[in-house]
């Protein structure tokens, strides 16, 4: 008796993907609490910025395990992580503007710090 490959198939891969998805998401989540905990506590603009880059990491291990089980049901939905996947993109690219913008104040206030004349 073989096996058809169909959607209620079962594939040993798809155990591997599971486990990967929901170890990733979980550890990327708790170390980006304790990274933003810790960057409260040092007032680290740096460590708090990983953390979210962290959490962002745990949010898309969760969405491939999310994605993979949305498609498993309905195939017809095959965009959904390339879909999650371009909006954590633009998530980050957000991010990073922000990041830049909140920083030229910084910038220009010390560009003449390390002048001796």
């Amino acid at each position: 008796m073989t096996k058809t490959r169909g959607r209620d198939a079962w594939e040993p891969s798809d155990d591997f993907l599971y486990s990967v998805s929901v170890l990733s998401g979980i550890l990327c989540t708790v170390l980006a609490v304790i990274k933003f905990m810790l960057g409260k506590v040092l007032t680290s603009r740096a460590l708090i910025t990983d953390g979210f880059n962290s959490l962002v990491g745990g949010i898309m291990g969760f969405s491939i395990l999310l994605s993979a089980e949305v498609f498993k049901h309905n195939s017809s939905v095959w965009y959904l992580d390339g879909s999650i996947g371009v909006l954590i993109g633009l998530t980050i690219f957000a991010y990073g503007i922000k990041l830049l913008i909140d920083m030229v104040p910084r910038v220009r206030q010390t560009r003449h710090y390390e002048m001796f004349e």
